[in-house]
């Protein structure tokens, strides 16, 4: 992990790792059709949020989601990978720790504010 980027253990990594699999929730919940299907979302599968994220009824789901909501939902999915790595809340780009402004606004950033707006291609 670079030595810039803070850590995110205890409390922290516990609210984003909640934030963000309430966002996986919502999007899969916009696609379920039946009651089997909302139940297994209100019932996390046991392991770790890896497993949650990739479990049979989440991928059931998610095949059926159009695709801005599946590009989100593998954003999400990615954000769960980098938290239980130690690298979520470091720049994919500058490898810089990205502020918590925009992780609390947007959990599954992949690169702080500069390297997002020269990724779009837009000035800062």
């Amino acid at each position: 992990m670079n030595p810039a980027a803070r850590p995110f253990e205890g409390m922290l990594a516990a609210e984003f790792r909640r934030r963000l699999l309430e966002a996986r929730q919502k999007l899969l919940r916009t696609v379920a059709a039946t009651d089997e299907e909302m139940a297994a979302l209100e019932t996390p599968d046991p392991g770790d949020p890896m497993d949650r994220a990739s479990s049979t009824w989440g991928a059931l789901l998610a095949s059926r989601l159009g695709g801005q909501d599946k590009h989100e939902l593998d954003e999400i999915v990615e954000a769960l990978r980098r938290l239980a790595s130690g690298d979520f809340g470091t720049c994919e780009s500058c490898r810089q720790a990205i502020g918590f402004a925009r992780l609390r606004a947007m959990p599954a950033a992949r690169f702080c504010v500069r390297c997002q707006s020269t990724q779009e291609g837009t000035p800062r």
